[in-house]
């Protein structure tokens, strides 16, 4: 019995680990979509806005803040999170775009079995990125 409950153990933490990146990459990939998508919705005037100041124009403000939403339930448990919005490959804001992308990086490393896996393999991070490029739709 000994012997065998690490071995158990051991077998049972490689499948919580990768549902774990599954599941992180899931919802990256859900929100980099629905900011993608909600960024070709707009309208010609909302995307031709500037932001005021040092902030960033109207409508990618929206589309971070939607993804920021959809990524708060999984913040604790990473490293970081960035989220970069692009239309035509450029920052948002004065003009009407062809496309627009969203990007997001989950930052993640193994908390589960660290002790063991950092000593065989290292202390290596990993990134998820999750990225969406659509068309704009926008009227």
């Amino acid at each position: 019995m000994a012997f065998v409950l690490p071995i158990f153990i051991l077998l049972l933490a490689v499948p919580f680990f990768f549902a774990r990146v599954f599941w992180y990459y899931s919802v990256g990939e859900k929100a980099a979509h629905d900011a993608a998508r909600y960024l070709s919705m707009a309208n010609q005037a909302e995307m031709r806005t500037y932001g005021g100041g040092f902030s960033e124009a109207k409508v990618p403000a929206v589309a971070r803040w939607i993804a920021q939403q959809e990524l708060e339930e999984i913040l604790p448990f990473t490293d970081g999170i960035n989220i970069t919005l692009l239309c035509d490959s450029i920052v948002c804001g004065g003009a009407v775009p062809a496309t627009v992308r969203a990007d997001i990086q989950i930052g993640l490393h193994d908390t589960i079995l660290s002790p063991l896996t950092s000593e065989y393999l290292g202390n290596t991070n990993m990134t998820l990125n999750s990225h969406v490029t659509m068309l704009y739709a926008g009227d």
